[in-house]
């Protein structure tokens, strides 16, 4: 019996697989340094780069107007009760946009933690939060997702917190060791709180990091227009359903 045990075959695995794999992995680290060098290359050349005198003028009268046309937003624009909403859950968008933004809005958008184009978040319905929307309303799009588009983003493009550590939502048992004390303990639960925006909703929303959407075949108008207006920023409502689906 022992010799048996000693010659145990290990499993069969053919060659061309092997090669397949190792070829996967060198290109995978070859696309990792060809990026690494690109990011890099972006950064040198933005040193490099001289403004003209014009261009300083320019950016700072649009972050004024920006400022302006916020205020003009808070005074005319009045706001419904947070309770009176369709539903209490809200998914927001980052649209690309102007870079040349106000400080004020610049610090609203990571109270939000909206501060890369093309990424999402799942807000609660309150009154706070509705305002901070409408400050930045130009540079985002938001709405009412339904359970299905809750499901798709958590499950296709979710991932998580840990001793600010990021890991895909891949294992229950770093989902119970991060929200464990709020009685989450696997994905479906995280999606329960997440769509009925549930006591626990803060804890679960700060524990996903914001969704990295895909860029959509039509781009994102670079137009500060409402989307009632024929735009892209502002409240979609239902609507945002049908972007999400386009961006997911």
């Amino acid at each position: 019996m022992m010799a048996e045990e000693g010659t145990q075959q290990l499993p069969y695995v053919r060659e061309t697989v092997l090669k397949k794999r190792k070829v996967n992995e060198d290109w995978a680290v070859k696309n990792r340094e060809r990026k690494a060098a690109k990011r890099q290359r972006r950064r040198d050349d933005g040193k490099g780069a001289i403004k003209r005198p014009e261009d300083f003028v320019r950016e700072f009268r649009n972050k004024e107007l920006d400022f302006v046309r916020m205020k003009t937003r808070l005074k005319v624009r009045k706001l419904p009760p947070a309770e009176s909403l369709n539903s209490k859950l809200v998914f927001a968008i980052r649209i690309p946009g102007t870079m040349d933004l106000h400080p004020h809005m610049r610090r609203i958008l990571r109270k939000l933690r909206l501060t890369q184009v093309l990424t999402g978040v799942f807000l609660k319905a309150t009154d706070a939060t509705m305002k901070r929307l409408l400050v930045v309303e130009p540079f985002v799009t938001y709405g009412f997702p339904n359970l299905k588009n809750v499901k798709d983003l958590i499950y296709k493009k979710g991932r998580g917190f840990l001793d600010k550590e990021p890991f895909p939502l891949t294992s229950n048992d770093l989902i119970e060791k991060a929200l464990g004390e709020c009685g989450i303990i696997c994905l479906e639960d995280v999606v329960h709180e997440i769509a009925t925006v549930g006591p626990h909703f803060r804890e679960a929303s700060n524990f996903l990091m914001p969704f990295k959407l895909k860029c959509p075949e039509r781009r994102l108008q670079m137009k500060k227009k409402p989307y009632k207006d024929g735009g892209d920023s502002g409240n979609r409502e239902d609507k945002i359903n049908e972007l999400i689906e386009k961006l997911n």
